[in-house]
């Protein structure tokens, strides 16, 4: 039954679920003309008063990565476009001279010197960028870079040696080409003999002044692979007076502690020159890759010092602290209840629209009915008037046929009228008249008998075909109220799907409001205590499901919802 407060609420929709101003208002607890945007500029103001340059960038992390993310591809792009333009002169191996490369032109090539380029330049390119390209390599790579740079430096001296003394160029070259397969102590074993080993360390020599790049090196090669126990690898780890000689101590605390070598980086292919060589395009791409695998292991996070753990310590059993995540807590509990309302009021729309199409459908059903059974009467009412019309046409029919028999019968009588006017003679004519009128009015009976039937039989088809048309209409009622309840159904999962977007997108806003919250804390604390917190402030969970069971309020817009679901 339609209840007295249904006009009122025949214009509900789910617009007040997905209202921004209730959210603010009862979620947020912010004044009527305050949005999101004004909060995010206060605090991006206070901010700014704390010490923060660039608020907006936790605010809007995705804006200020996506802007990122174009300048950096920009940028890639250009280099990309440098290294196809430059890839003669930038990834080719500088260490091989012309000469070797274009042995028919030689003679060519030494009328032009101006075109050669002198092996001194790459020598001393080699020995500037020696400590430069000690720091950007891994250990295990600059090791095994250092091998096949020393190939090429002989490469370049024999070739130096021969574009000198041209007699003997031939001689020089094929000893160059065959000294690339040559064994040697600070080259591996090539894989192709049909058993791998590894690159032989160098040892340390006391008499030898080694450059730092060389210490790394030796570093390396002494401390990590402890599971090698071959004897090209055993060799004793080097002092820590030692190491001072080439490295600080910041150096040989990160040498001797790391133990995490690139898995990119060793499988490295050789560039041709040395068995276990890497060019530098292999070179510059394993980096690339294997900087953003660094990036992504978590092993690679150093751990937290004493210093740092008691400043943490600290600033968590700060008072200040506490009240802030207090604060936060309650946010996420009263946020979190409202989203939880908003489920409950866009569920129980779905339940008070389907109700509401089922008493729609009773009421049209009993409408339809009430219609039916009127047309019904109605239909009988008319079968019945014609019925009688035709019996009083019969009737009628009958009389007049009687009365033409009895005039028709005295005519043909023979009995002479007294008149002598009217005097006839009956012919055969008058005789035959006479007898086809006495077989009508015999067959009359039968012949009205006959149109009643018919009248009847079409009057039950009229009904049988208004029944099936007054079926035909409740069916097409429940029909549509098949389709528009999987309409309704199907709006409440757009709806629910909607608002989950929603929620997600205001819970992603908060956050990283309280992340700039954190922020403005941990730089007011630090400036109070003259310290640094290297560690992520812990931040509050978000309540689960079953702790937000409770009704809406009264004094929520979204009351009226679990008013229509009762």
């Amino acid at each position: 039954m339609s209840g007295p407060g249904d006009d009122v609420l025949a214009d509900l929709t789910t617009a007040p679920i997905f209202d921004d101003a209730v959210y603010l208002s009862e979620a947020l607890l912010l004044p009527v003309n305050e949005s999101e945007d004004d909060l995010d500029a206060q605090l991006a103001m206070s901010a700014r008063e704390s010490g923060i340059e660039d608020p907006y960038r936790i605010l809007c992390p995705d804006v200020h990565n996506l802007s990122t993310s174009l300048s950096t591809t920009s940028l890639q792009s250009e280099q990309r476009s440098s290294v196809s333009i430059h890839s003669r002169e930038t990834h080719s191996t500088t260490f091989t001279s012309p000469t070797s490369r274009n042995s028919r032109d030689n003679a060519f090539t030494e009328q032009l010197p101006a075109l050669r380029s002198p092996p001194s330049l790459a020598r001393a390119s080699m020995s500037l960028d020696h400590d430069s390209a000690g720091d950007r390599f891994p250990p295990g790579v600059r090791h095994r870079h250092s091998s096949s740079g020393y190939s090429a430096a002989n490469s370049v001296l024999s070739t130096t040696s021969s574009a000198r003394t041209p007699s003997t160029r031939k001689h020089m070259r094929a000893s160059a080409l065959f000294s690339l397969f040559r064994k040697d102590s600070s080259t591996p074993s090539p894989s192709r003999r049909g058993y791998q080993s590894k690159p032989q360390s160098p040892r340390l020599e006391p008499s030898r002044s080694l450059s730092k790049y060389s210490m790394r090196v030796h570093v390396r090669g002494a401390t990590e692979d402890k599971d090698d126990i071959s004897p090209s690898r055993s060799v004793k780890s080097p002092t820590r007076p030692t190491l001072r000689a080439g490295l600080t101590n910041e150096e040989i605390d990160s040498a001797t502690n790391s133990a995490l070598q690139s898995p990119g980086l060793l499988s490295l292919r050789d560039s041709g020159y040395s068995e276990d060589g890497v060019s530098p395009i292999e070179l510059s791409h394993a980096l690339d890759g294997n900087k953003g695998r660094q990036d992504s292991f978590p092993s690679l996070i150093p751990e937290m010092s004493h210093k740092d753990e008691r400043d943490v310590h600290l600033a968590l059993a700060n008072e200040a602290f506490k009240s802030l995540k207090s604060e936060q807590r309650q946010q996420f509990q009263r946020v979190s209840l409202f989203e939880s309302n908003q489920r409950k009021a866009l569920s129980s729309y779905l339940q008070w629209s389907l109700k509401r199409l089922t008493d729609q459908l009773e009421t049209s059903k009993a409408e339809k009915m009430k219609q039916h059974a009127v047309e019904l009467d109605r239909l009988d009412e008319r079968q019945i008037n014609a019925e009688h019309e035709l019996r009083k046409t019969h009737g009628t029919e009958t009389q007049n046929v009687a009365t033409a028999l009895k005039y028709m019968d005295a005519y043909c009588s023979g009995a002479k009228p007294t008149d002598p006017e009217f005097a006839h003679d009956v012919t055969d004519e008058d005789r035959q008249k006479l007898a086809r009128q006495r077989e009508l009015q015999q067959k009359l009976p039968g012949k009205h008998v006959s149109a009643i039937n018919v009248l009847r039989a079409r009057q039950e088809r009229d009904t049988q075909a208004k029944l099936q048309k007054q079926e035909a209409e409740l069916r097409a009622l429940d029909t549509q109220y098949e389709k528009d309840k999987r309409a309704e159904e199907l709006q409440f999962m757009k709806d629910s799907s909607r608002l989950d977007k929603v929620i997600q997108g205001r819970r992603r806003r908060m956050i990283h409001r309280w992340d700039l919250k954190f922020e403005i804390w941990r730089k007011d604390w630090e400036s109070q205590h003259g310290t640094t917190l290297n560690a992520r402030l812990p931040h509050e969970d978000w309540p689960e499901a079953s702790d937000l069971d409770s009704p809406i309020t009264q004094s929520s817009s979204l009351a009226v919802y679990t008013k229509i679901a009762a």
